[in-house]
């Protein structure tokens, strides 16, 4: 298993009051799940899907910077040192 930084950013960050936690696991998924279990009760129903056991679809995930969308997704494989960042997207003008 990769040793990883996931990194909450902006409302993330906010619910949990931590910014930057380490998790082992093979794949995002792995990282994911266990920051679901550790830390899902602080956070809000609309960051989370129907059944609160994944993120909302439109939660960005960027592993090393890059989005996982553009690479395999949650089954994107991590390796030790990897940098993973938690985001919703924001906007305005």
């Amino acid at each position: 298993m990769a040793k990883v930084e996931l990194h909450l950013l902006n409302i993330f960050a906010l619910k949990v009051k931590e910014k930057t936690l380490n998790y082992d696991g093979k794949t995002v998924k792995d990282v994911i799940k266990n920051f679901l279990k550790d830390h899902g009760d602080k956070l809000d129903d609309g960051l989370l899907s129907k059944n609160k056991k994944k993120l909302h679809s439109n939660i960005l995930i960027l592993l090393n910077g890059k989005n996982i969308n553009y690479l395999k997704k949650y089954r994107t494989k991590l390796k030790d040192g990897d940098q993973i960042y938690l985001s919703i997207p924001i906007s305005g003008g």
